[in-house]
């Protein structure tokens, strides 16, 4: 692989003067970590933080599920299962692995099971056409059920990974008794939908009206949202339509798969903290193109268009950890009105779409503060 990458050409220049990450993913930052990884990254290295981990693979409906299961050495651990998304991996979460697990005196720990979604990392590709993310729950269920025998748990999850967190939710797996989720959409409710004739309205008037019923936060989360829906979808369409050639496109390349992943890690990161994870961009890559699952790693985009869609009604209780540099955050009034059980919101000053990564300490502390005020185990 590194070979590889050291032998990979880039232009000499940007795609046009002047631009850096204006038409994607900036050059001289493409050069950089280029380099970086040729010169100072170390696979070896990974595999050893890896392998302190206790490895899984189960076979479960045609599918060999890779997973991490952590166990605490208390006895009164809740079992919590972690779902990723992407670009995301298992290795998403190994910054919380040991503080859930091994927590300081008085605080809840936990079990700690962390699969890799099929077609991701060391887990195999879904076994037929349509494998949507109502299987992957159905698998995950049978994990923490069935294989490792837990009678109730918690699930975690953002990006994709939370849509199969919110599946565990329903009334179909009762032994999921709470979850938390740092990604969650819903319909605008009736009040909302009344205001769309404010766009008609000159801009300084419509924001005006807009700040009275929603919040500074709330009206920052509209305008991330539609900086990405106006120009950081193009990733999402391309896997949705034609997950093949992109797969097959970069199958082969790292370099060309640090250009793609790290468009996007670079749009999701908080930009405080971006720089600083350049690591952890190599690490993630790296691990797609070694387990040469790219191509897999994108059929829940064109698997799930329906889905996306459908709005799931869950009455166990559910909290929210907001970070102010993820995207598609909607209303919590709108998300209330949906599925009213909501029983925690926090909202953080840090951290954006990859919070274990980036924030791990927060999220540890609202996975904590969870389990401490919920008497659901």
């Amino acid at each position: 692989m590194i070979q590889l990458v050291a032998d990979t050409r880039l232009p000499d220049e940007p795609i046009m003067p002047g631009v850096s990450w204006d038409y994607g993913t900036d050059l001289h930052w493409l050069k950089i970590m280029k380099e970086k990884w040729v010169k100072d990254f170390d696979w070896k290295t990974v595999e050893a933080r890896m392998n302190a981990f206790s490895h899984f693979r189960v076979p479960i409906e045609g599918i060999n599920l890779h997973f991490i299961h952590q166990r605490s050495t208390r006895a009164d651990a809740v079992p919590l299962i972690l779902t990723h998304g992407w670009p995301g991996s298992f290795w998403e979460f190994h910054r919380i692995i040991e503080p859930l697990t091994n927590p300081p005196a008085g605080e809840p720990a936990f079990h700690v099971v962390v699969p890799s979604v099929p077609g991701f990392g060391f887990s195999s590709a879904p076994p037929k056409a349509g494998w949507t993310m109502k299987d992957n729950a159905r698998i995950f269920n049978h994990l923490m059920t069935g294989v490792l025998g837990y009678e109730s748990y918690m699930a975690q999850g953002g990006d994709i990974g939370s849509l199969v967190t919110i599946i565990l939710a329903t009334d179909a797996y009762p032994a999921c008794k709470l979850i938390n989720l740092n990604a969650m959409q819903g319909p605008p409710t009736l009040g909302a939908m009344l205001t769309l004739p404010f766009f008609l309205l000159p801009t300084t008037l419509r924001q005006w009206l807009y700040s009275k019923i929603y919040t500074e936060d709330e009206l920052r989360d509209f305008g991330r949202s539609f900086q990405a829906a106006k120009s950081g979808m193009a990733y999402f369409l391309q896997q949705a339509t034609r997950p093949a050639t992109i797969g097959y496109a970069l199958y082969d390349s790292p370099v060309g798969l640090l250009a793609w992943m790290g468009d996007k890690f670079r749009d999701l990161f908080d930009p405080q903290l971006f720089e600083s994870h350049a690591e952890d961009i190599l690490i993630s890559v790296s691990l797609y193109y070694l387990t040469r699952t790219f191509p897999t790693s994108t059929l829940p985009y064109s698997q799930n268009t329906k889905l996306f869609k459908e709005q799931f009604k869950f009455n166990i209780p559910y909290g929210l950890s907001r970070f102010p540099y993820d995207v598609f955050m909607n209303p919590v009034s709108w998300l209330k009105s949906a599925n009213p059980t909501m029983s925690f919101v926090r909202r953080h000053e840090k951290g954006g779409h990859f919070p274990a990564l980036e924030v791990p300490e927060l999220l540890v502390g609202d996975l904590r503060e969870m389990v401490a005020t919920h008497k659901v185990f």
